[in-house]
């Protein structure tokens, strides 16, 4: 505790001393992470030197994403974001996508404003903004905002004018994606006014996305395709932004364009939308195939499947796909890349799920043969046995939609037919097991009594457990 005492009066840190920050911060309760941030930023906001807030409020980032609604301090720099946070993604990315903005982009942005582009009305809009937040002046915040957006989307958009500019800007900025960040960022800090209305009108999260609705951002669409065509098609990625199923936005971007064909809008300005839906998707199919069958991770793997299937299955809701044009292929062959990992794995379930199992003694035919509950069991067979399945269960809702039912039907009912004839095997045994060998006995029945439980259900592994309890007396 000393040294992380220490480590937060440097202003520097060094790398050690970040890896120190990060373990400790790591460890604590969500609530305390809230709180610690709270206080960094409220530090950092009256003009703190003493603490290094930027490092402690990113090795505090993961918990705060997980924290459920962090109550957080308003800043400059938090309200410079309000036009286009709808639109910043917190993973990692290879290229830059139109549509979305790396929230690691905001700090090179911002530095940039304040440092190069127009350092003294910043630092004139930032502080004043700043003493309006700590003294709880709320118009005065919204006036001096709208400077702070209307001036700075100009210093952009003319330090990213051309090709010439973009790449002076990009070697400034780290690269060509965040460059292109800050167009997309000065296009929203241009269009704030309307931006913000439509935030306000549609408060976020949207649950259900009415016809009302979506009157209104075709309204607003409408008028901006005349006023600021380059702006226009950004409104309905605002609004996918702040809806609880993004795929709806499909229903939106057909009815702004007036297409309901989806090989007429992929083509239109609307077309963004289905194009940036279609991105997540073949993301997802992308970590669904990286899957290694010897040692994957079920539970992600199972919210990869999740999220696949759900995004799917809306979109072919919300919009008639054709099979024979872009968006219909596209879907088509990712639904074929999830459906072979997936029935690759579920057939190589069996397997994995036997030699979990103790092992049949070497003699007499298999049907005579008893099982042999004198050897441990092999923990690495066991935990994979185990994962797969958690796999054979838990991917069923999913089935369907990723194309794998009749697969995971077949082989459902043959491992619950394996795992019938083992647990009696094992009964079976456990009446004569000697007692020099009654713990691993026990521990091959707690194997095989868990993987009942989570294949056969939990009446039937009860039945089991009760038998169990009578053999072993």
């Amino acid at each position: 505790m000393a040294r992380f005492t220490r480590a937060l009066h440097l202003s520097g840190l060094t790398t050690d001393k970040q890896s120190l920050l990060s373990g400790f911060l790591g460890q604590l309760p969500d609530h305390v992470a809230s709180r610690l941030a709270k206080a960094v930023e409220v530090d950092r906001l009256i003009g703190g030197t003493g603490l290094p807030h930027d490092e402690i409020l990113r090795a505090l980032r993961p918990q705060l994403r997980e924290a459920p609604e962090p109550e957080r301090v308003p800043t400059p720099q938090r309200f410079f974001c309000a036009p286009f946070e709808d639109l910043l993604i917190d993973t990692e990315r290879t290229v830059k996508q139109k549509g979305r903005i790396a929230r690691s982009s905001i700090d090179p942005v911002w530095n940039w404003l304040a440092r190069d582009l127009m350092p003294q009305r910043h630092g004139e809009l930032t502080e004043y903004i700043r003493d309006a937040i700590v003294a709880g002046r709320e118009a005065d915040i919204e006036y001096k905002l709208a400077d702070l957006w209307s001036e700075s989307s100009a210093a952009l958009k003319a330090a990213l004018a051309d090709d010439k500019h973009r790449n002076f800007a990009a070697r400034k900025l780290g690269g060509i994606a965040i460059a292109e960040d800050a167009a997309e960022m000065a296009l929203l800090l241009g269009g704030a006014k309307i931006v913000s209305e439509v935030r306000a009108r549609l408060p976020k999260p949207i649950a259900n996305l009415g016809d009302n609705d979506i009157a209104y951002v075709r309204d607003v669409s409408d008028r901006l395709s005349l006023a600021d065509a380059d702006l226009a098609p950004y409104i309905a990625l605002v609004v996918m932004g702040r809806l609880e199923r993004p795929w709806e936005a499909l229903r939106l971007a057909a009815a702004i364009s007036r297409k309901s064909n989806d090989v007429v809008l992929s083509s239109t300005d609307m077309g963004i939308v289905g194009e940036l839906l279609f991105n997540d998707l073949d993301d997802y199919a992308t970590k669904i195939k990286a899957v290694r069958p010897v040692d994957f991770d079920c539970q992600a793997l199972l919210s990869n499947l999740a999220a696949f299937s759900e995004l799917s299955s809306g979109m072919v809701k919300e919009l008639s796909i054709r099979r024979d044009g872009k968006w219909g292929q596209r879907l088509a062959k990712d639904r074929g890349t999830v459906s072979q990992v997936m029935e690759g794995l579920v057939e190589r379930a069996p397997k994995e799920i036997v030699a979990a199992l103790p092992p049949y003694k070497f003699g007499p035919p298999k049907s005579q043969r008893p099982v042999d509950l004198s050897r441990p069991s092999d923990p690495e067979r066991v935990a994979r046995g185990m994962r797969y399945a958690q796999l054979l269960v838990h991917s069923r809702p999913f089935a369907v939609a990723a194309a794998f039912n009749a697969k995971l039907n077949d082989i459902s009912d043959e491992i619950a037919t394996v795992l019938r004839s083992h647990a009696e095997d094992v009964l079976r045994e456990l009446r004569s097991a000697p007692r020099e060998t009654r713990t691993h006995a026990e521990a091959h029945l707690a194997v095989t009594l868990n993987l009942c439980e989570l294949v056969l259900g939990e009446e039937e592994a009860d039945f089991l457990r009760r038998r169990a309890r009578v053999a072993a007396a």
